[in-house]
C-alpha cells in the first residue's frame, strides 16, 4: 500500500510538470507564430534589414505618414552617420534612434493635422462655420473642436519648427549671409560703393568747415568769403584726386584677372545673400507665431469659445436680419 501511495504522489507530480513543459511549448510556438506573421523571422526581412549598412537601423524601410516630417528624420539619419560614420556609431543607434522619431512625431503632428485635416475641410466647408450669421449646433461643435484641437497641437509642435528654423538659420543661414557679405566686399559693386563713401566722407568734412566759418561771428563778409572760396577749392582739389585714383584702378582691373574674379565672386554672393535672409526671416516669422502660440492663442481660444457660445446659446438669429440684407 505505501509502495502503491508512492507510486501515486509521483504520477501526479509528473503530471503537473508535463502540463507545465505543455503550457510552455505551446506559449512558445504561438510567439514564434506571431513573430513569422508580423515578418520579423522571415529570410526576406532579416536580409533586408542587414543589406541596409547606410541606416542608424532598418528606419529606411518603413512607409511614412507625413512625407515632410519623415524628411527631416531622414536628414537627421544621415548627418548622424556623416558625423560619426556606421562603424563608430553602434553603441548609440537606440539614442539616436528614440531622439530623431520622437522629432519626427511632433512634426508629423502638425504637418498630418494640416494636410489631413484643417486644409480638407477648409476646402470642402469653406470658413462660414468659423463665425456664421446664423449658429448652429453643426457650425458651433466645428468651431469650438477645431479651436481646442489646434490649441493643444500648435502649443508642442510649432516650438519645434521654431528650434529647427532656429537650427537652420545658425548652421546654414548665417554661414551664407556671412559668406555672401566676404564675396561682396569684393564685387564691383562694392567698389563703387567704397568710392561713394569716400565723397561723403570729404563733402561731410567740406559742410563742417564751411559752416564753422559761417557761425564764427569774428570774422567779417570779406574774410569768410575769401575763407570759404578757398575751402571750396581745397575740397573740389581732393575730390578729384580721388576721382582720378579711382579711374586708374578702374582701368587696370579692367584687363586684369582680379576683374573676372570680382564678377564671379558678385555672381556667387548674390545668392547666398538672398538665402540667408530668407533663411532669417524664416526663423523670425517661426519664432513670432511660436511665440503667439504659447502665450496668446489660448487667451485667443478662450474668448472664441465665449463669443461663439454666447451666440450659440443666447442669439443664435439675431443676425440673420443682417444675412438677408447682405443676400438681396
Amino acid at each position: 500500500a505505501e509502495a502503491q501511495k508512492e507510486a501515486f504522489y509521483c504520477s501526479e507530480e509528473e503530471k503537473v510538470k508535463a502540463e507545465a513543459q505543455k503550457e510552455a511549448f505551446h506559449c512558445v510556438v504561438a510567439g514564434l507564430t506571431a513573430l513569422t506573421g508580423l515578418g520579423f523571422l522571415r529570410p526576406e526581412t532579416a536580409a533586408a534589414g542587414s543589406s541596409t549598412p547606410a541606416g542608424i537601423d532598418p528606419f529606411f524601410q518603413f512607409n511614412p505618414v507625413c512625407p515632410a516630417s519623415d524628411g527631416v528624420f531622414r536628414v537627421g539619419q544621415r548627418a548622424a552617420l556623416a558625423l560619426a560614420g556606421d562603424q563608430n556609431i553602434e553603441n548609440y543607434r537606440p539614442l539616436i534612434n528614440d531622439v530623431l522619431i520622437r522629432v519626427r512625431t511632433e512634426l508629423c503632428v502638425l504637418e498630418s493635422f494640416s494636410r489631413e485635416t484643417a486644409l480638407p475641410f477648409v476646402k470642402e466647408k469653406g470658413l462660414g462655420w468659423v463665425l456664421p450669421i446664423h449658429e448652429t449646433s453643426e457650425t458651433y461643435l466645428a468651431g469650438v473642436v477645431f479651436m481646442v484641437g489646434a490649441n493643444f497641437i500648435l502649443l508642442g509642435s510649432t516650438k519645434v519648427v521654431a528650434i529647427l528654423a532656429i537650427y537652420h538659420d545658425l548652421s546654414l543661414g548665417l554661414l551664407a549671409r556671412g559668406t555672401g557679405r566676404l564675396l561682396g566686399m569684393a564685387t564691383p559693386e562694392a567698389e563703387e560703393e567704397k568710392r561713394e563713401r569716400e565723397f561723403n566722407e570729404l563733402m561731410e568734412k567740406q559742410m563742417a568747415e564751411v559752416k564753422g566759418l559761417m557761425m564764427n561771428p569774428l570774422l567779417s563778409r570779406d574774410d569768410r568769403e575769401k575763407q570759404t572760396t578757398e575751402v571750396n577749392a581745397r575740397y573740389a582739389a581732393m575730390m578729384e584726386d580721388t576721382k582720378a585714383a579711382a579711374d586708374v584702378r578702374a582701368k587696370g582691373e579692367e584687363t586684369s584677372a582680379l576683374s573676372k574674379a570680382r564678377k564671379g565672386a558678385g555672381a556667387v554672393a548674390v545668392p547666398l545673400r538672398l538665402y540667408g535672409k530668407a533663411s532669417g526671416l524664416f526663423r523670425q516669422g517661426c519664432e513670432v507665431f511660436d511665440t503667439f502660440c504659447s502665450r496668446y492663442f489660448v487667451a485667443f481660444t478662450v474668448t472664441y469659445i465665449i463669443v461663439k457660445t454666447a451666440h450659440y446659446v443666447f442669439f443664435p438669429t439675431i443676425l440673420d436680419g443682417v444675412g438677408k440684407q447682405l443676400g438681396a
